[in-house]
This record gives structure tokens, sequence and C-alpha cells, in this order.
């Protein structure tokens, strides 16, 4: 049987990548991981707006590549940290750029469960990577103006064992 997708949403340090592995542990399921980090590690650099689509693509390669290993070993749960929409999201934070939206939400509803993490928990610093609380922010407004009225977001709030909970409530399995 085809492995059911749980895509994460969410700005970055909103838990995303924590209640991913919680959820890989606890259903279980692989973690498709976030592209953009292997980006900045490999290039050097944080994306440029013509590095965006690319972005986009290759995490949706990942999500279908971990869904086929998880299809392989009978695996039920694939978790996409992020969905590739999140590029799309950052693509109108950083650049004012729309252009990904569209696909991004395409892409996004073709998923079992959609989790959207909001930036309540404290914001730590990881150099490189993190820009700050401003772009964390800006990029919960984005997925609330532009994707929560499109798509079913399930919203996850509190401590991370409040959002496992209410996580695996969302994918039936609570």
């Amino acid at each position: 049987m085809e492995p059911r997708r749980i895509g994460l949403l969410g700005g970055e340090c909103t838990g995303k990548t924590t209640l991913a592995e919680d959820l890989a542990r606890t259903l279980p399921g692989f973690v498709a991981e976030e592209y953009l980090r292997d980006f900045v590690r490999d290039f050097g650099r944080v994306p440029a707006a013509v590095d965006q689509e690319g972005i986009y693509l290759t995490q949706q390669m990942t999500v279908r590549t971990v869904e086929r290993a998880a299809d392989y070993s009978e695996t039920p749960w694939v978790i996409a940290d992020p969905l590739p929409l999140m590029t799309a999201v950052y693509s109108v934070v950083y650049f004012d750029d729309h252009s990904l939206i569209d696909a991004g939400i395409a892409d996004a509803s073709s998923y079992d469960v959609l989790l959207w993490c909001a930036p309540d928990i404290p914001w730590i610093a990881e150099a490189g990577m993190r820009d700050g609380i401003d772009f964390r922010d800006r990029a919960d407004q984005v997925i609330g103006e532009y994707v929560a009225p499109r798509l079913p977001l399930q919203r996850l709030v509190g401590d991370t064992e409040q959002r496992l909970t209410e996580a695996l409530r969302a994918t039936g399995e609570a």
C-alpha cells in the first residue's frame, strides 16, 4: 500500500523538524528532509531569487524519493519537512515573488495531512540558516494570507508534546 503523506508548513524555528522526527518515530514514517539546508551548505550562500524554482523542484523530488523508499519498505507514512510549498512561501517573503504559490498549493493538495506550525515557541539562532524572528513571523503571515484560505491546514500550537498529540489526531492515529 502506498504511504500516506504529511506536509509540514511554518517559518524557521517553528518546530517542524522536531515534529517530523517525533512523527516518524511514533507512526512510523520516513522524513523527507529540507533541501534548503543542503543548498546553503553546498553552495556556501543563501539562495537568490533565481535559485527558488530549482530548490522547489528538488524538494519535490526529495519527497518522491522518500515515498519510493517508504513504499518499498512498507513504511506507512512520509513526512515532508517541509512541504515544497514552503519554498514558494519564502519566495514571497524574501523576493516578493508569487510565481511558485499556485504550483506549491496544487502539490500540497495531494497530501493526506497538512500541518501548520505556529511561531509560538522560542526562536533559536542558527548561523547561516535562520534570519530572525521577523522573517519567521512574515512566513507565518504569508501562509495565513496565501495558503490557509486555499488548503485544509491543521494549525499546531503549544509545546512539543501538544503539537505531537494534535498532529497524531489529525492523522487519525491518536
